[in-house]
């Protein structure tokens, strides 16, 4: 039932990222998919499994899902965006092996067990909400094709 839930919730969070990419940006987009995803894990890790608690637990785990749907949507547009030409590819194929390997390793944190999974999902999504305040906004900016042209188009 929770894998159901899980892939039901990551088809609406592509759609409404998509929808809201250009009227919101990249940035505040992808902070917000954060966040929201680290507020509802974080949720997620103070509800007891007894009970109604239970349930409350499996929603906060199913918008957790969506919040990191929505910004796994963003990394390909954002990362591409956010990096000149030359090294577009690499960095495109490094943020694509850091998001796998975060989906391998997801398992062997959730094996842990009681409330220490979905401590360890909030802090990855506050933090990394936290860390994408340092990036530039790229909606409406041109490609770059070097850094010298980044640097100076950032200036």
């Amino acid at each position: 039932m929770n894998v159901l839930l899980n892939a039901v919730a990551e088809m609406p969070a592509f759609t409404i990222t998509a929808v809201l990419l250009d009227r919101f940006g990249r940035k505040p987009l992808t902070i917000g998919t954060m966040w929201f995803s680290g507020f509802f894990c974080l949720m997620g890790s103070l509800m007891s499994n007894i009970g109604v608690w239970k349930v409350i637990k499996m929603v906060c785990g199913v918008l957790g899902i969506f919040g990191m749907a929505g910004t796994y949507n963003l990394l390909f547009i954002y990362t591409a965006e956010l990096f000149p030409t030359v090294v577009r590819n690499a960095a495109l194929g490094t943020a694509t092996q850091a998001a796998q390997m975060g989906a391998i390793l997801a398992p062997f944190v959730v094996v842990l067990g009681g409330w220490l999974p979905f401590g360890v999902f909030a802090a990855c999504g506050i933090l990394g909400g936290m860390f994408a305040f340092y990036l530039p906004e790229t909606l409406n900016m041109p490609l770059y094709d070097t850094f010298n042209g980044l640097e100076a188009g950032l200036a």
